[in-house]
């Protein structure tokens, strides 16, 4: 008989473990450990470099500027900023330019994008070609060169002051579009704030109502008791409302709230150039549907239209919302391409005027990448967190 094998035993895993971990693994961590030291050493005699030289210069150091007196003013501002205001309020102003750049030119390249991509997949041959040529042109001009297009020519073509075009209470003009504001008293803002909080709640509550089949009588009457709840608030305060419309006084504009054409141009130019690629994301998330969902959506008699926004959509969005949201942060970075027709936002502003006035370079140019950070990382939170809900109601 031959003899068996003597089989391992199990005290010899150990240092079989151990070589293995250190053949393979520790040579991996040993490099780690080394590129990290070599980076904060670089890190450090960089920093210990700039204060020795700030001090020789006799240069401040820190972010002390931020509550002396700006002086400047700025050509658009959604809150109150003047000559007396500091230089944390001219930051502020900034990016809530920025923010306002980045979700209109967001909400329109969405839109363009979602009827570009379900125009190339149309039956008709005049829409899907019009579609084609229209990611095939623009995605491949500059952006750069784009807003210069929308800014220095087509915004120039129109009128002037004088002669405005007039829709209802908005101008459009040459030196901007310009909307009806709405005048609020303190006690008004809460109650406004109030009505719409009233009317999220209550809206959630309804939707929940519906999935749990009530009768239609219990749903009409929630529904009026939401309405009347959302309207309380505003019908005991209505008289300290009021509408401030734009009016033409001589050679300016007064009242209302002004769009820049550098905005519009900003706008445009950002929204039609990530549109191109934003029709193709959405094009290959809805080519990844069956065909099977559009065909039992159809047997169940909803329409084209019907049957895109409440069957295609819905699950082409689970795989088009990942890449999407990198083109959204693609469009949030481009915006600082404003500085180049001079529109105030975060470049233009903090690494631009803030920064030659105050001499605080390093800092001033520390808040323009903080804040372009945090602006991209809201972003990929916002886009994740529907992304998730999507998956959550497709497992249902």
């Amino acid at each position: 008989m031959t003899a068996r094998p003597h089989a391992k035993s199990p005290r010899a895993l150990p240092g079989a473990f151990g070589r293995a971990f250190s053949m393979e693994r520790l040579p991996g961590l040993v490099g780690q450990m080394v590129l990290l030291v070599a980076i904060a050493w670089l890190a450090w005699h960089g920093i210990a470099n700039f204060i020795g030289n700030a001090r020789a210069l006799g240069v401040s150091i820190g972010f002390g500027f931020l509550r002396n007196e700006a002086g400047f003013e700025i050509a658009q501002s959604m809150i109150s900023f003047g000559p007396a205001s500091s230089y944390r309020d001219a930051i502020v102003v900034a990016t809530l330019n920025s923010l306002l750049v980045v979700v209109l030119a967001s909400g329109l390249g969405t839109l363009v994008a979602l009827c570009v991509a379900f125009g190339r997949l149309s039956t008709h041959p005049l829409i899907r070609g019009a579609s084609s040529l229209y990611v095939e042109v623009f995605r491949n001009i500059p952006m750069l060169l784009q807003i210069f297009f929308w800014y220095f020519s087509a915004l120039a073509l129109l009128p002037g002051v004088a002669d405005s075009y007039e829709l209802g209470a908005v101008l459009l003009n040459n030196r901007g579009l310009f909307l009806p504001r709405l005048l609020l008293t303190s006690t008004a803002l809460w109650a406004l704030m109030a009505a719409l909080l009233a009317f999220v709640l209550l809206s959630i509550a309804l939707v929940r109502a519906v999935r749990l089949r009530f009768g239609p009588l219990v749903l009409v009457f929630f529904s009026a008791v939401m309405l009347a709840l959302c309207l309380a608030p505003l019908i005991v305060i209505h008289v300290q409302f009021g509408l401030d419309r734009p009016t033409v006084e001589g050679f300016n504009v007064g009242g209302g709230f002004a769009l820049l054409p550098e905005l519009i141009a900003l706008t445009l130019g950002l929204s039609i150039y990530n549109s191109a690629f934003l029709a193709e994301i959405f094009r290959a998330g809805i080519l990844s549907v069956p065909r099977g969902q559009t065909e039992a959506a159809a047997t169940v008699g909803l329409t084209g239209v019907r049957a895109a926004f409440l069957v295609t959509l819905p699950q082409a969005m689970r795989l088009a919302l990942p890449p999407a949201a990198g083109q959204y942060q693609t469009l949030a970075k481009a915006s600082s391409l404003a500085a180049a027709i001079g529109y105030p936002d975060i470049m233009q502003i903090v690494g631009g005027t803030v920064l030659s006035q105050t001499g605080q370079a390093l800092e001033a140019m520390a808040l323009v990448v903080l804040l372009y950070a945090a602006i991209n990382l809201v972003i990929a939170l916002a886009v994740n967190l529907v992304n998730r809900r999507l998956f959550r109601a497709g497992r249902r």
